[in-house]
């Protein structure tokens, strides 16, 4: 868990970029508008870490669980079992040991705290409600829009050469997030068989007992 977040505590500095791009591209207004209906958010991820110095990607997978205005769960299931959790004012961490969950005390609050925020921006569009640190530029894929925000901090662009957002064509999804070094190697975070506005159950995201992830799952697949 630690590795992840540290990947992405480096990267998801989003506060909000100035807009370029083509002309027929939406607006980070659009965007920040449409994404923002989704109130909750459940989707499966692929994180994959591309390193020079090896010839296979470092691989993990999960689940993600959002609800506005701040409550995040992010799951790890493989290579290990791992659960980040915030009830939107205050951050836990558990990993599987044994046979049963431990709570984590790391004294990180502070800093997982934001990088909740952080995560959280990304899935409601809030990263563009705050226009300083990067410049963004929105294109049109084939079959998606692309945010490419470049980080104008000097210590951040030291280590980080860009952040790009893949969004479904419609806005009301994140596709895939891509974190690119300066040195070459990135990260790729991409998502799948995502649920939105759906009703989670009780304790998903309680920072002292969280609720099975099956019972999640079900509300979400229950939605579908």
């Amino acid at each position: 868990m630690k590795r992840t977040f540290k990947i992405i505590c480096a990267a998801l500095l989003l506060a909000a970029p100035i807009v370029r791009g083509q002309t027929n591209a939406p607006s980070l207004a659009q965007i920040t508008a449409t994404m923002s209906q989704a109130h909750t958010i459940f989707t499966h991820f692929v994180q994959e870490r591309h390193l020079a110095m090896f010839n296979d990607p470092l691989k993990s997978e999960g689940i993600l669980c959002f609800q506005e205005p701040g409550r995040l769960r992010w799951e790890t299931l493989t290579p290990y079992q791992s659960i980040l959790v915030s009830d939107g004012s205050g951050v836990a961490q558990f990993e599987w040991a044994d046979g049963h969950w431990k709570k984590l005390d790391l004294g990180l609050g502070d800093a997982l705290e934001h990088i909740v925020s952080q995560i959280a921006g990304v899935m409601d569009g809030r990263f563009a409600r705050d226009p300083r640190g990067y410049t963004a530029t929105v294109t049109n894929g084939v079959d998606e829009v692309v945010v490419t925000l470049i980080p104008q901090n000097e210590t951040i662009r030291k280590v980080m050469a860009s952040i790009e957002l893949h969004l479904a064509a419609d806005l009301k999804a994140t596709r895939r997030i891509v974190l690119r070094e300066t040195d070459g190697d990135y990260t790729e975070i991409i998502f799948s068989e995502q649920t939105v506005n759906f009703e989670p159950p009780p304790k998903t995201f309680d920072r002292a007992a969280p609720a099975k992830l099956a019972d999640v799952q079900a509300a979400a697949q229950a939605k579908r």
